[in-house]
């Protein structure tokens, strides 16, 4: 029979060796998701699509780094390749409640930095920029929420961010082929 001292230790042990391993996952899944790259895909877009998208970029993740910049501008163009949100990035941006800021009745004004950095990213977007390990992603949310009812776990791409990234989504079928 093992004592308790011993059976202490070997969870402690067993946790540790838990603990290193997603330590270890999170390091793999960062440095996947670190990198922008630029892929032949390039969206035809109006001035307004533009400023939709340079919109959804700022109020989303306008204070992140440029890699959560571009995260949350590529999932906007995924979601824009499958025809579901929309036939048009402001059709995506405005799709019924998919992004949180456009369901705010009056929103700040922009910072004029952030706002150009944002378009910056924008027209990279639109023209073929796109970050390493995103291209199958469809969804995200801010770290602030836990564990939201759509979110599986499984469809995770990782973390940018304050931004978790996912392939797909709980009792969805929707999924988008890599590019």
């Amino acid at each position: 029979m093992l004592s308790n001292r011993t059976l202490a230790i070997i969870g402690c042990s067993f946790l540790a060796v838990l603990l290193v391993r997603q330590e270890v996952r999170m390091d793999i899944l960062e440095e996947k998701l670190d990198d922008v790259i630029q892929v032949r895909e390039h969206i035809k877009y109006t001035k307004n699509d533009l400023d939709c998208l340079t919109r959804n970029i700022y109020y989303e993740a306008g204070v992140e780094s440029k890699t959560g910049k571009f995260a949350v501008a590529h999932v906007t163009v995924n979601r824009l390749k499958t025809g579901h949100w929309g036939n048009s990035i402001c059709k995506v941006v405005y799709a019924r409640k998919q992004f949180s800021w456009t369901l705010a009745k009056k929103l700040p004004r922009p910072d004029s930095k952030l706002w150009a950095e944002s378009e910056d990213v924008a027209r990279k977007v639109l023209a073929g920029h796109r970050v390493r390990g995103l291209a199958k992603s469809l969804y995200y949310h801010a770290v602030y929420i836990k564990n939201p009812a759509w979110a599986d776990p499984k469809q995770e791409a990782g973390q940018i961010g304050d931004h978790v990234f996912y392939n797909g989504a709980r009792g969805s079928n929707l999924t988008l082929n890599s590019i």
